[in-house]
């Protein structure tokens, strides 16, 4: 017992020898790794003291900002002769500005000496919670460091460092009342103005000593995003960002409510002075707007470097042109504004952008972007829903619908030609773009299913969760419009926006190469296929008068306010749309998306790409299709997803050729069936361009029925139950 109990002993004493062994090896290597990072810390303070510019050289001079196209070809320069800057002493800079500023940008600024911790700390913690950066932690103090020594647009751990040093290096220097001078002299306001004496004078043609509350509170905000919260392009985000300006100076007791209220409510008029030469001004702000989000607006406008973009000007002046053409054409029937978008569906890469018709017009707010703005898309939108339709296996484009006027969804619904056509494949529904089987087609693929098929295929703005979204009553934005229609032309794949190539520093030194997104595969080759073997004869069936091969859908919304033709191949997807935008009435007289396809599609197409030395490649037809005819029932789809019960037979002839699936094939039509009397037969529906006066010509097949609900403001009686 003696001899177990020592031997236990040992046995214990030595496993306990190993573990203080095995601890002093980890401990000893932990040590080593904590001694390497403290060096590496150490090492990072040197290098950026070391590299640290003198803080006394304040340079509110602004650099050149090159904006190229794809070919480096000038589009527009910004700074060298458009940025105006005019310092001026604190004195002669209105109080509501000064405190606008320092309450909505730093409201410790008084206390602190160049770094508020609590608010790096706070900063801190929520980007680790959401695990990306969400909180702004600069003071003023380093932002002025940031734009006027340091002048970098990367945002990398060295430069932090390097900015909280030169911060508190001017606070040493520096009264708080210079440094606020100084940064107020040097922050970049939008529309070509740096300082606050130069963007009074643009926004409000005044000096800055005379801004009431409402300007200054207005003006204070605009350096978060000058883009984003331009007023000129969109009041409504600036009016939102003064309320949060208003809101922080009550906050610090500044004002009081009742001051912030009234400045709230106070018409403010603009004047915007400034001049500007560009060959793509809509698309040189997107991308502006994109470089701020990236770098910080202060440090993009403080110029000293070259973007090469995505644009082809080749093909921007085309779009020009066809824009133009479209107004010539549709202008006296009361579009007074358009808009152009061309893109590569393979990259995402923005090739051409044309906002309006007119940027220089106010009359049709013409620096409004149009591409970026939500419009109804009216018939352009029923691809997405035949699609889900298509891949779910609830219909196939053999299948039967019924384009018969009835009632969806508390509403009575009719064709937008007051006719029905009966019984007719959901081939022929689209490529005729008939309304009532686009409705029946949203039920049996079910409504949520194609709301977020849509979103997956590059749509971001919200849909109505209602069947006439089918239809287009729902707004989009043309430059996801085009990505949607991207995905049918490269066989499945989405590729979202991309306006940025390369950003070069005034040394042409490579400050960033963003890297191409990767495409995300949203449906097959086949499944996408489907779609553009109808669409590829829409051009013909319309006679459009397209020399080229382009796949294409067109759409009309209620009382013809947005008319749209989308087209696309497999190395370009092109959009356009017209509207009225300026005094009086909104709606047109008679202007149908066919027509913007026949003026501006067509001029671009056959015209602009020529001219551009643009090839277009054709379709191909992708392994694994089945031809065969159209059904002569329905009976290959699930009952539950089942359009409603039609008689058997077709309007298509029996000669008609559709695309399956494998396994969804349908069963052939034994004999055609007439179109029921006094519907026209689809021969008579090929006139693109109607004469707006005939009642007996039918018109173009795009616009939503009455029962599509209009814009806002303008409800549609038939809506309603009847």
């Amino acid at each position: 017992m003696r001899r177990r109990a020592s031997a236990a002993k040992s046995s214990w004493l030595q496993d306990r020898l190993d573990w203080l062994k095995v601890r002093r090896h980890w401990m000893t290597v932990a040590g080593v790794i904590l001694a390497l990072i403290l060096l590496l810390v150490l090492g990072t303070f040197a290098y950026a003291f070391a590299t640290l510019p003198d803080p006394s050289r304040m340079d509110l001079a602004a650099g050149d900002v090159k904006i190229n196209d794809r070919n480096g070809q000038l589009i527009e320069q910004r700074n060298a002769q458009g940025v105006r800057v005019i310092p001026k002493d604190l004195k002669e800079i209105s109080p509501n500005l000064q405190n606008a500023t320092i309450a909505v940008e730093d409201k410790h600024f008084k206390e602190h000496h160049g770094v508020d911790w609590g608010r790096v700390i706070k900063a801190g913690i929520v980007d680790v919670i959401t695990r990306r950066p969400q909180q702004g932690a600069s003071t003023i103090t380093e932002q002025l460091a940031k734009i006027a020594i340091l002048q970098s647009p990367q945002k990398t751990i060295l430069r932090k460092l390097r900015e909280a040093m030169v911060a508190t290096a001017l606070e040493s220097k520096y009264t708080k009342n210079e440094i606020l001078q100084m940064y107020l002299n040097s922050i970049y306001y939008g529309h070509h103005a740096t300082g606050i004496e130069a963007a009074a004078q643009v926004y409000f043609g005044k000096p800055a000593k005379d801004l009431t509350l409402a300007e200054a509170s207005l003006l204070a905000g605009l350096p978060n995003g000058p883009s984003y919260f331009d007023p000129a392009l969109h009041k409504d985000r600036a009016l939102a960002r003064q309320a949060i300006v208003l809101d922080a100076m009550v906050n610090s007791e500044m004002i009081t409510s009742a001051q912030a209220e009234q400045a709230k409510s106070e018409p403010l008029k603009f004047v915007f002075k400034e001049n500007r030469s560009s060959q793509a001004p809509h698309f040189v702000d997107y991308v502006f707007e994109q470089l701020e989000s990236i770098y910080g607006p202060s440090a993009v406008n403080k110029g000293g470097f070259t973007v090469t973009t995505t644009l082809d000007l080749n093909l921007q002046k085309a779009a020009e042109q066809a824009v133009a053409v479209g107004q010539k054409k549709l202008g006296p029937l009361g579009a007074d504004n358009g808009d152009f978008l061309a893109m590569d569906p393979k990259t995402g890469q923005i090739l051409a952008m044309v906002g309006s018709a007119d940027y220089l017009n106010n009359d049709i707010k013409g620096e409004f972007n149009v591409v970026t703005a939500l419009r109804q898309p009216g018939s352009s939108f029923k691809p997405y829903a035949y699609e889900e339709a298509f891949k779910s296996h609830k219909l196939t484009m053999g299948n039967i619908l019924d384009d018969t006027s009835r009632h969806f969804a508390g509403g009575q619904f009719h064709d937008f030609d007051f006719r029905d056509m009966g019984m007719i494949t959901a081939h022929k529904a689209l490529l005729l773009s008939r309304n009532i089987p686009a409705l029946e087609t949203m039920q049996a693929a079910g409504v949520d299913n194609v709301v977020n098929f849509a979103h997956d295929m590059g749509i971001t703005t919200q849909l109505k969760s209602e069947v006439t979204t089918a239809i287009g009553s729902s707004e989009v934005r043309l430059l996801d419009h085009a990505v949607g229609y991207g995905v049918f032309a490269t066989g499945g794949t989405r590729h979202d926006p991309v306006s940025v190539l390369e950003v070069k520093d005034k040394d042409n030194n490579t400050l960033d190469k963003p890297n191409a997104p990767g495409g995300k595969q949203v449906i097959s080759a086949q499944e996408a296929y489907l779609i553009t073997y109808i669409l590829k004869d829409y051009s013909t069936q319309w006679n459009l008068g397209w020399n080229k091969p382009f796949a294409g859908k067109s759409g009309t919304t209620n009382n013809y306010r947005d008319a749209w033709m989308m087209a696309y191949s497999p190395n370009l997807v092109i959009g356009a749309w017209v509207g009225h935008t300026g005094p009086g009435n909104q709606d047109m007289n008679g202007v149908y998306g066919s027509m913007v396809g026949s003026s501006v599609l067509k001029d671009f197409i056959n015209n602009g790409l020529t001219q551009a030395h643009f090839n277009v490649e054709t379709f191909k037809r992708p392994d694994g299709l089945i031809d065969g005819p159209p059904c002569a029932s329905n009976a290959n789809v699930s009952p539950s997803a089942s359009p409603s019960p039609s008689p058997s037979g077709s309007s298509s002839s029996s000669s008609e050729k559709d695309l399956y699936l494998p396994g969804t094939e349908c069963k052939p039509a034994p004999t055609p069936s007439p179109s029921p009397s006094p519907s026209p037969s689809p021969s008579d529906l090929v006139s693109p361009i109607p004469s707006i006066v005939p009642s007996g010509i039918l018109p173009s097949p795009t616009p939503a029925p009455s029962g599509t609900p209009a814009p806002s403001g303008s409800p549609a009686a038939s809506t309603k139950p009847s």
